[in-house]
């Protein structure tokens, strides 16, 4: 079958985020995706990172997984 890309870590420096870099990078990626006809792209964001999940939204990311965590306090 078809192999996937897997996205591990992009980080923009904070003087240069805003700027459309991660959006270029995708771009780039989605290119290269095809070429090598590999079938998509896969990445984890951290429930806390809405910021990184609007730029995914926006490049056509949909969720797979959804992992949930509730802290529970120790016993008295």
């Amino acid at each position: 079958g078809k192999g996937v890309s897997d996205v591990y870590d992009i980080a923009i420096g904070p003087e240069h985020r805003r700027r459309g870099h991660a959006l270029q990078a995708f771009h780039a990626l989605e290119g290269e995706v095809a070429r090598l006809g590999l079938a998509g792209i896969a990445l984890h964001v951290f429930g806390h990172n809405t910021a990184a999940q609007a730029l995914y939204a926006k490049l056509g990311f949909q969720p797979t997984n959804i992992n949930l965590y509730k802290a529970v306090p120790p016993a008295a």
